[in-house]
């Protein structure tokens, strides 16, 4: 197969969402996991799942052991990576859904208005709201979520504090 057709066979696998999820929910469960468990934790069909899982086995990202005539999966040293790839490119994509989100509210509630016409409790709800999620994922996640989850704090405190009329910074 020449290497331009194997990328793109390894984009169309991985940009997908199914076997996006297989190789997370592998990472999650941590441990060898039968096929149908996992078919059943992203809502796909046996033979899917198992379909994916073959192909994850060519580039060494999964290996089978076989238990009788069950085979149960694992993750390997690389599919660990992959899996923690994925998991942080989710979280990217997270931020820069809230950090719209933060922008929308600035947009509706905010935006030509002045303090007294905002409604401060609904503003400060939603906004803490999303400061809730972005602490989240900057404690749980790795360092280029971390950074970009903090700067997105960093708008939210000071939306609050234009609301509020608080000093920035």
């Amino acid at each position: 197969m020449n290497a331009l057709k194997k990328e793109e066979e390894i984009y169309g696998l991985f940009l997908q969402e199914k076997p996006a999820k297989i190789l997370v929910c592998l990472k999650k469960e941590n441990k060898q996991i039968y096929t149908t468990i996992i078919a059943k934790e992203v809502n796909a069909t046996y033979a899917h799942t198992f379909n994916v899982l073959k192909k994850m086995k060519k580039l060494n990202l999964v290996s089978f052991m076989e238990s009788g005539r069950i085979k149960l999966v694992k993750l390997t040293e690389l599919g660990e990576e992959v899996a923690k790839t994925i998991i942080n490119l989710a979280d990217l994509l997270k931020i820069g859904s809230l950090e719209n989100e933060l922008f929308k509210i600035y947009e509706i509630e905010i935006k030509g208005k002045l303090r007294e016409q905002m409604n401060k409790e609904s503003i400060s709800k939603q906004l803490n709201k999303l400061k809730q999620k972005l602490t989240e994922l900057s404690e749980n996640s790795s360092q280029n979520v971390a950074i970009f989850s903090k700067k997105v704090l960093k708008k939210v405190d000071e939306t609050l504090a234009e609301v509020f009329g608080y000093p920035p910074g």
